[in-house]
Order: C-alpha cells, then sequence, then structure tokens
C-alpha cells in the first residue's frame, strides 16, 4: 500500500471513530417507563433473570439503564444502576420488534408489579424527578417518553394498569 492511500485510510478511520465517540453518549431518544412485575429486586438479582432469559447475551448487565426501588432489596425511591449506564450501552428492554427503542432509549424500571398494586409516592417521586432530568440532560421530548406495553408491536401491559399515566405524564410536563 502505499503511503498516501495509508494515510487517507488512517485518517478517515480515525475521523470516524472520534465522530462515532462523540456520537454514542449523545443518542438517546427515548424513555422507556417499565415495572419489574416482582414485588421485590435488587441489581444482582435483575442480572441474574437477565441471564437466566438471555443466556447468549454477552452484556452481562441488567437490561435497564436504572431501577428504582420499592423498599423490597432497595430502598424506597433509590434509584440504582449498573455499568450499562455508565457506558452508554443500549438496553434489552423490550422485544426484538423495537430495536430502536432498545438502542436509542433509556430503560427505567420500577420495581414492583403494577396490575396488583399502586405506584408508592416516594417510588413515583423519584421517577419523575429522574425522568425529568434525563430530558433535559439528553433533550428528550416529552411524547418520546414511552410505557413499554403502549409501544406498537409490544405485547405487555408493563408497567401495568395501575401505574398513573395522566399523573406522571403531567409531572414531566412541568
Amino acid at each position: 500500500m502505499n503511503r498516501r492511500r495509508f494515510l487517507t485510510i488512517a485518517g478517515s478511520t480515525i475521523g470516524i471513530t472520534c465522530a462515532a465517540a462523540m456520537w454514542w453518549p449523545k443518542r438517546w431518544k427515548y424513555i422507556v417507563i417499565h415495572h419489574s412485575a416482582g414485588s421485590s429486586g435488587t441489581i444482582e438479582f435483575l442480572q441474574q433473570v437477565h441471564r437466566d432469559r438471555q443466556a447468549g447475551d454477552p452484556i452481562d448487565a441488567i437490561p435497564y439503564h436504572y431501577v428504582i426501588g420499592n423498599g423490597n432489596g432497595l430502598q424506597m425511591g433509590e434509584i440504582a444502576s449498573d455499568w450499562r449506564r455508565d457506558f452508554n450501552i443500549w438496553g434489552t428492554h423490550v422485544s426484538a420488534n423495537n430495536m430502536s427503542r432498545n438502542f436509542l432509549g433509556i430503560g427505567i424500571c420500577l420495581i414492583g408489579n403494577f396490575e396488583e398494586k399502586n405506584v408508592p409516592a416516594k417510588q413515583f417521586e423519584s421517577l419523575v424527578s429522574l425522568t425529568k432530568s434525563l430530558m433535559r440532560e439528553h433533550t428528550i421530548p416529552g411524547r418520546n417518553v414511552v410505557f413499554h406495553g403502549m409501544i406498537e408491536g409490544e405485547s405487555t401491559k408493563c408497567p401495568g394498569r395501575n401505574f398513573p399515566f395522566d399523573k406522571f405524564r403531567n409531572a414531566i410536563a412541568t
């Protein structure tokens, strides 16, 4: 390979790599709200559930970027995360029908089953605070804050019929 061709290829590769590195943490376009559908949970528990369900996944992390505790495993309203968030790794929190929501969406999971119970006030407040902060940080409009079960192509009731959808929409709009 001649020197000019080598320098052109090397320079292009470095430029593309730098551009991608700058874009990567700024690519977030959605926030997807979930519930765990279980009564308790921790980061370690969710990692094990993910390992059991997605045995071939090379990313050994929880499928969400953030988890908000309900007092059973994590403290009430405690916001926790693992290394997926630290490195801006995509999540696996919706089905393959909506890969853009996995690749471009920040997943937030509330511990609890909101098909059976209401969202505790402190947990709800933490969700609103975190969501508003992420919306500001990543310039995500309210219309792009979505609920797992309301995404076209998903077949789940997540985050549950007792989730206060209207109250949440109003809270993140202010």
